[in-house]
């Protein structure tokens, strides 16, 4: 029984690796280009981000999205700016705090100010030529702090009031326990909004980015652009290691959630010793 249980896992894991080439392979064949539409720069430095991007991921194009300012975006940009060895491109996006759940706009020159409804948002991100991303529409963290808004989606209802405005469903998020809110999204989406998708790591800290992420056709901004407004786009979900993923629960989890994890590395360290 163990033995048959280890076959298949090596099995799972060799078949995983060659169809990770494989994937790769047909990408680079068909001229498929690779997108991170939703990145915060959180507590990392400008060069942190992309010194990760360039040397740990293959994405041709990423898009900063700090919560409600893209002040510190804009300062990326300077320093991406002052160098010509980044092999990608970088857009600079908001994600920003509606009434009614969190919308990103991409390609933006100034800020949207949070607060506004939806519709008014929407608005504002189209006025100077941006796009508008409906992220995890289905997503209420319900353990925050109910006078905020805190990585809540907008919902179905406004999906729907909405649907002429929204350029893009994020239907791939790559934060852990998003699975269902994921299927939600990608099933609305195909079934009634028939609008493009995209998959985004959401990524807070920087190993974290390209966890999730969007296949266009081309490996420019403008192109992924084109893309999505034709909808012309795919989401996928990449592969969390047990250190990545400990590591963002650390972030991310409210202190009691952080001791427990410790607690239980803890434990199961001296368990090991005892053994």
């Amino acid at each position: 029984m163990e033995n048959s249980i280890f076959f298949w896992r090596f099995q799972k894991i060799i078949w995983g690796f060659f169809y990770g080439l494989n994937l790769k392979k047909l990408q680079q064949k068909a001229g498929l280009g690779k997108a991170d539409l939703h990145i915060h720069l959180a507590k990392a430095t400008p060069q942190q981000i992309l010194d990760y991007v360039q040397n740990h991921t293959d994405l041709d194009v990423i898009a900063l999205t700090d919560h409600d300012s893209i002040e510190s975006t804009l300062k990326v940009k300077e320093v991406f700016a002052q160098s010509k060895e980044y092999r990608f491109e970088l857009i600079v996006g908001e994600e920003v705090t509606s009434r009614d759940g969190h919308i990103v706009g991409l390609f933006l020159k100034k800020s949207v100010p949070s607060g506004l409804s939806a519709h008014e948002t929407m608005a504002l991100i189209k006025e100077q030529g941006g796009l508008v991303i409906a992220v995890h529409p289905f997503q209420y963290m319900r353990w925050r702090d109910p006078r905020v808004v805190s990585m809540d989606g907008v919902g179905l209802k406004i999906l729907l009031k909405e649907k002429k405005n929204i350029d893009g469903i994020e239907v791939v998020n790559a934060s852990p326990g998003m699975s269902d809110e994921n299927l939600e999204a990608s099933l609305i989406n195909q079934t009634i909004l028939l609008k493009a998708e995209t998959g985004s790591s959401d990524a807070h800290i920087p190993e974290v980015i390209g966890k999730a992420y969007t296949v266009f056709k081309g490996y420019t901004a403008e192109e992924l652009r084109y893309a999505i407004l034709r909808q012309q786009t795919r989401a996928i979900r990449g592969k969390w290691s047990f250190k990545t993923l400990l590591k963002y629960g650390c972030f991310s989890c409210p202190m009691p959630y952080v001791l427990v994890i410790i607690l239980c590395v803890t434990a199961g360290k001296k368990r090991n010793k005892l053994l």
